[in-house]
């Protein structure tokens, strides 16, 4: 648009100033949360925490509530424990993972490139960056402080249909995953990084008198 007196060119020019300033902010901004993104993933060896989980139906109803304790060592160890409402363990040793269902007395067992190859905590135990597996895109929303990616993978998966990480200057803190039911889950993350965590976290045998479905490698 043509501007024919001073006054207007001027704040015209101005306005792109601002304008360009902007763009150039808000470009290094998300390439300052994308390498943050990036270093929880590379940089990040061990952690420790808590988290709480929720899960909703495609009505946006709330059908599952849990919290918990998680530990992970990457590559591909991590055990991840429900304390409420039901008690549940889930233990990938490297090789395999476990999970045991203490009210059942039943523990399953499967090689782990299976068992999780395609889920979505299959992210969290690779010490890689989310491209390997996932186109990643910035969103561009700002929700409870933390910046938000979404998250498709590049092979479809039976389980699930895409998921959105949100993390402040220490990492993911928040993961929401969309199954291809239409459920969503949501998970919160109170976890501490690079945390001493002990190799014994990572190690299961069954307990006696416990239903054992599927062989260890």
């Amino acid at each position: 648009m043509k501007k024919t007196s001073i006054r207007t060119l001027t704040t015209t020019l101005l306005t792109g100033a601002l304008l360009v300033g902007v763009s150039h902010f808000a470009i290094a901004a998300t390439d300052n949360a994308r390498q943050r993104l990036n270093n929880f993933f590379t940089n990040v060896n061990t952690l420790k925490g808590s988290f709480t989980q929720q899960v909703y139906d495609k009505k946006g109803k709330k059908i599952q509530q849990a919290t918990g304790q998680v530990y992970l060592n990457r590559p591909g160890k991590f055990r991840w424990v429900y304390a409420t409402p039901d008690p549940q363990e889930i233990i990938a040793d490297g090789k395999n993972v476990w999970i045991y269902d203490k009210d059942l007395e039943q523990v399953t067992v499967k090689p782990m490139t299976t068992a999780i190859s395609s889920a979505p905590i299959a992210i969290l135990t690779r010490k890689t960056v989310p491209d390997a597996q996932f186109k990643v895109t910035k969103l561009n929303i700002k929700s409870d402080g933390l910046d938000w990616f979404d998250l498709k993978p590049h092979r479809k998966s039976r389980d699930f249909k895409s998921m959105q990480l949100g993390l402040d200057t220490k990492g993911v803190r928040k993961m929401v995953m969309f199954d291809q039911l239409g459920q969503k889950t949501i998970i919160n993350l109170n976890v501490q990084n690079n945390a001493q965590v002990s190799g014994s976290n990572f190690f299961f045998r069954p307990p006696a008198n416990v239903d054992v479905i599927g062989k260890p490698l």
